[in-house]
């Protein structure tokens, strides 16, 4: 057996009141190179179990839901005192 590729386990930001959890899955967020100490999230509808797959789909509740997220994410994120 041979390594091909790295990626290591990371903590990524959340948001008060949204709901997180673990997974064991991968992303390209290490790869990205955050500018002017830009914290990165992961988030957005459907499921990791279809995610990339033939059966890729994501309900329109779900896209709504994300709209919703997505939201609640800027009006935190601009609350925030700047660094």
């Amino acid at each position: 057996m041979r390594e091909i590729l790295e990626i290591p386990a990371l903590r990524l930001n959340s948001v008060d009141g949204i709901l997180t959890t673990g997974g064991g899955f991968t992303t390209d967020i290490p790869a990205f190179r955050p500018a002017n100490g830009a914290e990165p999230f992961l988030i957005g509808p459907g499921s990791i179990h279809v995610a990339h797959a033939l059966e890729e789909h994501v309900a329109k509740s779900q896209l709504t839901e994300a709209v919703e997220l997505y939201q609640r994410i800027v009006r935190h994120l601009c609350k925030r005192d700047p660094k």
